[in-house]
């Protein structure tokens, strides 16, 4: 049996809910929400996304997110 870590299962958590978002199925508002202030990781993990999906939404979310770590 294969038991992820807390860490491991929030990543693989985070990384389900941007493709969510890149795919249409939820709004830029939703996503926000749901990253909270963890734009570090969710940085990196739409890194990993940047092939993914629609590529207006990536930008726009990765500008959002670029914008709140400068904040930060």
């Amino acid at each position: 049996m294969d038991v992820k870590t807390p860490q491991a299962s929030y990543a693989n958590w985070l990384r389900k809910s941007a493709m969510a978002y890149l795919e249409g199925e939820r709004d830029l508002k939703w996503i926000v929400g749901v990253l909270g202030s963890d734009v570090g990781n969710a940085i990196k993990i739409l890194a990993d996304l940047r092939t993914y999906g629609d590529p207006e939404r990536y930008r726009a979310l990765l500008s959002h997110l670029e914008q709140r770590s400068v904040m930060l």
